[in-house]
């Protein structure tokens, strides 16, 4: 394969169309609006360099990146919802005392992927 030629612009262009085709779906199956797409883009990528591809002889990208194989215990459902405590001495007696928040990706700082993180938004 030569580098910058027609038949590698076309993997990247399948490559793309396969992150977007997953990010679309995310968003639908979870009814999330499209505001999250940046998020959900990262979390497709974030999957796809942990899945085992053809190309590299069923190895995941990360894999064949850094000669290690992926660590995907820490994998959570897209979308998934959580609550989290609110602060007991802000508001009301009536006020929540927990909060929903949406799971929409993993944290990039942690390279050893053993912990996430989620990006909490509120719909």
């Amino acid at each position: 394969m030569v580098l910058r030629s027609l038949q590698q612009n076309g993997m990247v262009k399948r490559k793309n169309k396969s992150i977007l085709n997953v990010t679309k779906s995310l968003l639908k199956t979870k009814k999330m609006p499209k505001e999250f797409w940046a998020e959900t883009v990262d979390c497709a990528i974030y999957l796809s360099n942990r899945c085992p591809t053809k190309n590299l002889n069923d190895m995941t990208p990360q894999e064949a990146w850094s000669g290690r194989k992926p660590n995907v215990s820490h994998l959570k459902v897209f979308g998934s919802i959580s609550y989290v405590d609110v602060d007991d001495q802000v508001g009301t007696k009536l006020d929540d005392k927990s909060k929903k928040i949406i799971f929409v990706g993993y944290d990039k700082k942690n390279p050893n992927d053993i912990s996430f993180t989620t990006l909490m938004k509120e719909i």
